[in-house]
């Protein structure tokens, strides 16, 4: 399955942006080697864009802006990300920390288990459950919760998640509402009514917190501890 074009996508605004470099360093080593892998970054620092790296610029928003409209930086660019035949958004304050293959990551919709939600039941999912949200999800709806570090998948399913969830957060927005875990609220319940073909383990959005302790997954892709409070401040 080598020789795919594969879009890395990212965002990276204010101090986040120094999380970039090392993120783009583990995944050369270790995410799907032997593909054709560029990157997509979305941030609204002036960056110089390179031979496999497109910076898309934006304004800064005030925290929680910049992961509510994710999905909407991504429609910004769907002509770019068209061009891909599989994409993977990755939390840029991740690092791939183990050699990941194609038939590990690679599906039509791909999403990760929340490391925090595994011994959870739906009921205590923390789901949107206001019925004002395009992102409601019912006590009797819901299997998995999902992380919204790490996703992705063929580009075409992706961008059609995007595009739905991208519309959402605006109908959302325009009624005085933002998901109580903004994009990631929006996912699952998009994933909800589209199952995700691979449904991976926490081991793809592991906490680095965990590390040393008896959490039962391996990591794969580690979600580095920081300060978020200072980060978006």
């Amino acid at each position: 399955m080598n020789d795919l074009k594969i879009c890395i996508l990212t965002i990276a605004t204010n101090k986040y942006i120094h999380f970039v470099q090392n993120l783009y360093d583990t995944i050369d080593e270790n995410f799907l080697n032997g593909n054709h892998i560029e990157g997509l970054l979305i941030t609204n620092h002036e960056v110089d864009s390179s031979e496999n790296i497109k910076v898309s610029t934006i304004d800064h928003e005030p925290w929680p802006m910049p992961t509510l409209k994710r999905y909407n930086y991504f429609m910004k660019e769907y002509d770019y990300i068209s061009k891909f035949d599989y994409c993977f958004y990755f939390d840029v304050d991740m690092k791939v920390v183990s050699q990941i293959k194609e038939d590990e990551v690679v599906g039509d919709l791909v999403a990760v288990q929340h490391p925090y939600k595994i011994n959870e039941t739906p009921e205590q999912f923390s789901y949107e459950r206001r019925s004002k949200s395009t992102a409601h999800i019912s006590h009797q709806e819901g299997k998995h919760y999902y992380a919204g570090g790490f996703n992705g998948g063929s580009t075409k399913e992706f961008l059609k998640m995007s595009e739905k969830i991208a519309n959402n957060v605006i109908a959302d927005l325009n009624n005085g509402i933002v998901a109580v875990w903004h994009d990631e609220s929006h996912m699952n319940r998009y994933l909800i009514d589209n199952p995700p073909s691979l449904s991976l383990t926490p081991s793809y959005c592991y906490a680095e917190e965990f590390w040393g302790t008896d959490y039962p997954y391996e990591p794969k892709i580690v979600a580095l501890k920081k300060n978020h409070n200072e980060l978006r401040s």
